[in-house]
C-alpha cells in the first residue's frame, strides 16, 4: 500500500507548530484517508475525534507510525484536544 503523500505534510505541519490539537491535522488530511489505513469504519473514527478519549492507544501510536513522528507527540496532541473539550464542559 502506497503512504498518502499528506501524512509527510501533516508531519511537517506538527513539527512546526501549526497544528495544536488533535482534530486540527484533519484540517488537511481527509478522516477517510486515516480510517481506511487504520482498518476503521468512517462513523467510529468521526466519533473518536470528537471524542478522542475513546481512543485505544493502539490505533493512535498505528497513526503516529503513518505520520512519522513519536508517540508521544500524538498523544500530547489528543491529550491538548481532552483538556480544551473539558473546560468547554
Amino acid at each position: 500500500m502506497a503512504k498518502d503523500r499528506r501524512y509527510t505534510t501533516i508531519k511537517y505541519l506538527i513539527v512546526d507548530g501549526h497544528i495544536k490539537s488533535f482534530r486540527d491535522i484533519f484540517n488537511d488530511l481527509p478522516k477517510s484517508v486515516v480510517a481506511r489505513d487504520l482498518g476503521i469504519n468512517n462513523v467510529r473514527f468521526s466519533k473518536l475525534i470528537n471524542n478522542v478519549e475513546l481512543f485505544v492507544l493502539k490505533e493512535l501510536y498505528r497513526f503516529a507510525e503513518f505520520i512519522e513522528i513519536e508517540h508521544k507527540i500524538l498523544l500530547d496532541l489528543v491529550d491538548q484536544q481532552y483538556t480544551e473539550s473539558k473546560k468547554k464542559k
